[in-house]
């Protein structure tokens, strides 16, 4: 058997052409303050009321209101059972289907 053959026939030492990843689409996964808002949860840990978020992000209680609820929608942040409003960072595994 030449060199660079396997048991199987192919030859190991072939080349291919790698192509570049394809762009899923041109926006971004995460507006930017969707992305503050999920940083400053992931830093608080256990989780964070509004008014945590709002003093850590400096945004308006709509930007906030409109950030969480991007973020639910995406399955990152889940809302808190609890009698204080509050939202913890979630990172979900894979989805089975």
């Amino acid at each position: 058997m030449p060199r660079g053959d396997t048991d199987l026939g192919v030859d190991s030492g072939r080349k291919e052409e790698i192509s570049p990843p394809q762009e899923v689409g041109t926006e971004p996964l995460l507006s930017g303050q969707e992305a503050l808002v999920l940083d400053a949860l992931s830093s608080l840990g256990t989780g964070g009321t509004p008014a945590q978020l709002r003093a850590r992000c400096d945004l308006s209680v709509a930007d906030l209101a409109v950030a969480l609820e991007g973020l639910r929608a995406k399955g990152l942040v889940t809302r808190l059972n609890t009698v204080v409003e509050s939202y913890a960072a979630r990172f979900p595994g894979l989805k089975v289907t």
